[in-house]
Formats: C-alpha cells, sequence, structure tokens
C-alpha cells in the first residue's frame, strides 16, 4: 500500500542518519553494553472496538523500518520477531457468550486471543529478557499483562492512555471491549466477571496499588467512580498540566515497588491528536510527543520495563499525512523505550580517535 512503501522510505532515511560515529556523541560514553533479547508479537485484533484497520498495524510498523528502529536505539539489543498471534474460537467460549456476555461485541474472540497471548508472553519471556506487544486494539492489554503477571507475579503496571478501559461489562455503554481490559486484571473486580473463568486462564492479578494511569482525560462516570472506589492513582491531563510531567514521572515512579518489574502500555492515543491523528478514538489536548518521550525515558531509566504494548494505530484513519505523523510518532516512543538517549551516547567504536590521555 502507498502508506507503507513511503512510510518503509522516510523512517529508513531518517533512522540512517542516527549512528555512532564520534559525531553524535555528547557528554555520556560507555562501553558495549549487555545482550538484551526482545521479543516482539503482533496482534493485529480489532474486534474490541468497532472500526476496522488497526488490525493493519503490526505490519505497517514492520515495514515501517521497526527492527532498524529499535536495533539503532540499542547496540546490544537482540530481536526475534515471532510474527502474528494466531487464535481459534471454540464452542464454550461461544456459549459463554451467548448465554452471559451477550450484550458485549465480539466477547468469544476476545477471550481467545487474549488466551493465546497469555501463552504468546509466557514464551517470549521465557526465551527472551523483554517482550513487545503490538496491536491491535486495547483489547489485547489484557492478555498481555495477564501473561506477564503469570511469569512475573510481582508487576506493575503503568498504562498510559486517554481512557482509563476499565468499563465493566454491565457499565460499557458501547459494549466495546477495548474499554474494558483493566477490569479483568484487578482482584476487587473480578467478581463482576464470574463467567469468565479467569481462575483458570488469568490466576495472577494485578495489586491495585501498582496500577498508575497516565494521560486520562475521557473517563466515563463509571470509570471515574470504580477508579475512586478502588482507589487507583491515576494522572489525568489536568493533573499534569497543574504539576508537569516531571512530577508526574517523580510521583508515578514514587507509588512503583522499586523491587518490581514493570509491565507500559501505551495506547497511541495518549497523545494530542496534533501528533497522533490515526486512532480510533482520538481526544484533543493529551501530551505533546516531547512529553510521551519524557515519560518512557523515565521508565526505561528504572532498568525493570520487561513488557510494552503498544496500541490503537489505525492507518485506515486519516490521510496519508495523518498515518505517517502517527507511525512516526509511535516508532519514537518505542525507541526511546528500548534505549534511544536524545543527550547522545557511544559504544563500539575508536575512542583513541583523540589521542592518548
Amino acid at each position: 500500500m502507498w502508506w507503507s512503501r513511503k512510510l518503509a522510505t522516510r523512517c529508513l532515511r531518517l533512522h540512517r542518519g542516527k549512528s555512532t560515529t564520534p559525531g553524535t556523541a555528547t557528554n555520556t560514553g560507555a562501553s558495549k553494553e549487555p545482550e538484551q533479547t526482545l521479543g516482539i508479537i503482533g496482534v493485529p485484533f480489532a474486534k474490541g472496538q468497532g472500526k476496522q484497520g488497526v488490525e493493519l498495524a503490526p505490519d505497517l510498523l514492520r515495514q515501517s523500518s521497526l527492527r532498524q528502529v529499535l536495533q539503532s536505539s540499542h547496540d546490544g539489543l537482540v530481536i526475534r520477531d515471532y510474527g502474528n498471534l494466531q487464535y481459534a474460537v471454540d464452542e464454550p467460549l461461544l456459549q459463554q457468550q451467548r448465554v452471559h456476555y451477550h450484550h458485549i461485541r465480539n466477547y468469544a474472540d476476545f477471550m481467545a486471543c487474549n488466551r493465546a497471548l497469555i501463552e504468546q508472553v509466557k514464551l517470549m519471556l521465557a526465551e527472551n529478557s523483554q517482550f513487545l506487544a503490538i496491536g491491535g486494539d486495547h483489547a489485547i492489554g489484557f492478555g498481555s499483562v495477564a501473561g506477564h503477571l503469570q511469569h512475573t507475579p510481582n508487576l506493575s503496571l503503568v498504562w498510559i492512555d486517554a481512557h482509563a478501559d476499565i468499563n465493566l461489562h454491565s457499565t460499557s455503554q458501547s459494549g466495546n471491549i477495548h474499554g474494558m481490559p483493566v477490569s479483568f486484571l484487578l482482584e476487587q473486580l473480578r467478581t463482576t466477571w464470574q463467567h469468565a473463568g479467569l481462575q483458570e486462564i488469568a490466576p495472577n492479578c494485578l495489586p491495585k496499588d501498582q496500577l498508575v494511569y497516565i494521560g486520562l482525560r475521557d473517563i466515563d462516570p463509571y470509570e471515574a467512580f470504580i477508579l475512586n472506589k478502588v482507589g487507583i492513582r491515576y494522572y489525568a491531563m489536568d493533573t499534569i498540566d497543574r504539576v508537569g510531567v516531571p512530577k508526574i514521572i517523580e510521583m508515578t515512579l514514587d507509588a512503583l515497588n522499586p523491587q518490581n518489574k514493570i509491565h507500559v502500555s501505551f495506547d497511541i492515543d495518549a497523545l494530542d491528536s496534533n501528533v497522533a491523528p490515526s486512532t480510533g478514538t482520538a481526544v484533543r489536548g493529551g501530551l505533546t510527543l516531547r512529553e510521551g518521550i519524557s515519560i518512557v525515558e523515565a521508565l526505561r531509566d528504572t532498568k525493570r520495563v520487561q513488557g510494552v504494548d503498544l496500541v490503537e494505530i489505525n492507518p485506515k484513519l486519516g490521510s496519508e499525512r495523518d498515518v505517517r505523523t502517527t507511525v512516526e510518532s509511535g516508532l519514537e516512543i518505542l525507541k526511546s523505550m528500548f534505549g534511544y538517549r536524545r543527550s547522545g551516547y557511544w559504544s563500539n567504536i575508536d575512542t583513541g580517535i583523540l589521542g592518548s590521555d
């Protein structure tokens, strides 16, 4: 397609310029970093909402030089791409949907996809130090985090999003399940999903005090009630505007257990629609790209980020320029997440070019 060809050419041109030559180094230096392995899985799931196109995002990002961008951000990063997730819907799930969750759109597909993703995440973490799940819509956040929790029970979650995605099947007005994945993860809300078999497929719950939201600005009334009733930390855009991103980062890191690994689930609509227009539920007044990068840099620098999601890029929405802008914003977030430093760095170079001391 036109956008994949043009984006691939543009992104290669942008990132070829970034190198580890002496001229690009500034005030930080290091020897070759230890090898890290990153497993990537594409999850082309679009049934959590009603707009088709989001299922194209995993392959679009690959065609837009995702591997090269990530590789250029970290000399020691070894990337293993596991392709796109496959799943099958079985009769028990269809029965659950018919009897208990018929008012939710595509419940059986949602659960089948996320069950497969749980197993895939466990596999990737058994073989790699980190993983990246590329959506698809944010419904995949359930399986990505649930699989991570099975591998790493002591886990903290930072959900960066315009939306809280914590609706229940009984509170959602749209029936779109991409607005519900967090409610599957918290112990306090599990009784509302009593027919979903969560004890079998996702036995480990996320502690409520290890969940932090950043960037919220479109919160349903029931979601606002749940967030406050359960006691979940969330930093909506009005708070970010009032205290600034550095303070939000400080409060977020203070809230997370310093012994825990971290999962970062990044919905592209957390960014303002000026820099991420091609997404299904764009909301104006979001994070700037610089603010988004600052947040993921701070999380990366803890050296505890083990799992990352990037979701809700939809190349069927908007103009050619909109798609290009959104994809490039997503790539900037990911390259900073996995090692790129705006302050400069160097490794694997001839450090004797200036002579000996």
